[in-house]
């Protein structure tokens, strides 16, 4: 499992589909108060983002299965481009011209496990209440830093376990089946290793949609793909959640506990040695650096008890200084520079 960054569709029908894979995060509700204060929270209060989730997992489920037929055309008008995107990328059974449409729907809406997880869907979630008035924040500040940039549309669904957060132009889909809570029935069934288990809460939603839309919106640029440009560029996806998420504990933010973010502090000038000596930064080596950038229980190169990703943290901590130095460079400039080893120069990290 891996996480790709999304790409603008042009067209209706023809779609470039960002997938996000979540991080581990245990979370107590003791530690959801504290947080960074990296990036001081900006006056919002004259801005309005429009945020309205809609249900197209409660919608598709409450077709009559006796006259889809006619009621598809209504679902496919009332969802667009995003019906598009369920049906044909998420659970794949591709679109209603096809003969074979009505005869996958049908099944996939009787199928008796996905019937038990959509029960399971609406104990977690009865109420989206909560969580649009997140989102809303969410983009107020997003739109306070990026004016002119459009807020997405935002649809909830049922993936089967597939994907967490989904999106494409103008679009955010959320697989709610996702986030039932670490300790849920399925995912055990599922036999999913805990550091998957462990993030997949109602908790970390926010976090992974404002994560999503902006590894859309900001894209990686691999003209120079070696170790510490993907570890620049995603401190600098953590270092958006820190403008658009303030008062956001740290942890769902990461996707590590906080044990495993005590071990980063306590390593931080460890790991950057470790990647200096070992000349790893500049590697364009792939499966080096999938090693560091790809979500796994821990860093081999580490220790057991660092988090998986840590190399990443790192990253943070250069963004971070690169704009206490840079004060001048506004949050809309840093998403936009992919001089990654500019980035670093002037960062004048010193672990």
């Amino acid at each position: 499992m891996h996480t790709t960054r999304g790409i603008p569709k042009s067209g209706r029908g023809s779609h470039s589909l960002g997938f996000l894979i979540v991080f581990p995060v245990l979370v107590t509700s003791g530690l959801l108060m504290a947080c960074s204060d990296r990036v001081p929270a900006p006056d919002i209060s004259g801005i309005e983002a429009g945020i309205e989730i809609m249900r197209f997992d409660a919608d598709l489920f409450e077709l009559d299965i006796d006259s889809i037929p006619e009621q598809i055309a209504d679902l496919e008008d009332r969802y667009g481009d995003f019906f598009d995107i369920y049906f044909n990328l998420i659970i794949r059974i591709g679109n209603p011209a096809s003969p074979a449409f009505l005869g996958h729907l049908r099944r996939f809406l009787t199928d008796f496990d996905i019937y038990r997880v959509k029960t399971g869907v609406d104990e977690v979630f009865p109420d989206l209440a909560w969580l649009e008035e997140d989102l809303e924040r969410a983009f107020r500040y997003f739109m306070y830093y990026f004016p002119g940039y459009r807020v997405p549309d935002i649809y909830t669904y049922i993936s089967g376990f597939n994907q967490s957060v989904v999106t494409s132009e103008g679009i955010i889909g959320i697989g709610l089946d996702k986030y039932l809570g670490t300790g849920h029935v399925f995912y055990s069934q599922l036999q999913l290793p805990v550091y998957q288990r462990q993030i997949m809460h109602p908790g970390k939603v926010v976090s992974d949609c404002m994560m999503a839309w902006a590894m859309m919106e900001f894209e990686f640029d691999d003209s120079e793909d070696n170790l510490l440009s993907h570890i620049i560029h995603h401190g600098k996806m953590l270092y958006f959640l820190d403008a658009v998420l303030p008062g956001q504990h740290d942890t769902l933010k990461t996707g590590f506990t906080e044990q495993q973010l005590q071990w980063c502090r306590r390593n931080e000038n460890l790991m950057w040695t470790y990647l200096v000596e070992n000349k790893l930064l500049f590697s364009a080596d792939v499966r080096t650096i999938s090693r560091f950038v790809n979500p796994a229980p821990f860093t081999r190169e580490f220790t057991s008890e660092s988090p998986g990703r840590a190399a990443l943290w790192l990253g943070w901590q250069i963004v971070s200084s690169y704009m206490n130095r840079n004060r001048n460079v506004t949050l809309k400039e840093l998403m936009e520079d992919t001089d990654y080893q500019r980035i670093l120069n002037q960062a004048r990290y010193r672990p």
